[in-house]
């Protein structure tokens, strides 16, 4: 969603060369993701809200009773949420991988 193409530049600039040479990739990486920062965790909220029901009800107990911050409750809710994304992405990865690998088969019958 937001950052890849800077992500994928400084993957590919630290398997190539290690952190020495990526300071220009490192830099556009952190200025992207600090731009898009309220953006993703708007977006994490949303999937918290969605698939991590008990961490969000133990975020809003706790604000509720208004004794404290609650940051570890917040950041349990979008631990999960992020998981949520990670895990949603290995699917669709895994789905496709099984799409193109059935085409592949098709594109290939066995012969008798």
């Amino acid at each position: 969603l937001h950052c890849r193409r800077q992500s994928a530049e400084l993957k590919k600039c630290l398997a190539a060369s290690g952190s020495a040479g990526c300071a220009h990739a490192q830099q556009a990486f952190a200025t992207c993701s600090h731009e898009h920062a309220s953006e993703v965790i708007s977006s994490l909220v949303s999937v918290a809200s969605a698939h991590c029901k008990a961490e969000v009800a133990a975020f809003a107990a706790c604000k509720r009773g208004g004794s404290r911050a609650c940051e570890e409750e917040d950041l349990a809710a979008l631990r999960c949420a992020s998981l949520q994304v990670l895990r949603s992405q290995s699917a669709l990865r895994l789905r496709a991988l099984l799409s193109q690998s059935a085409l592949e088969s098709e594109s290939y019958p066995d012969e008798a």
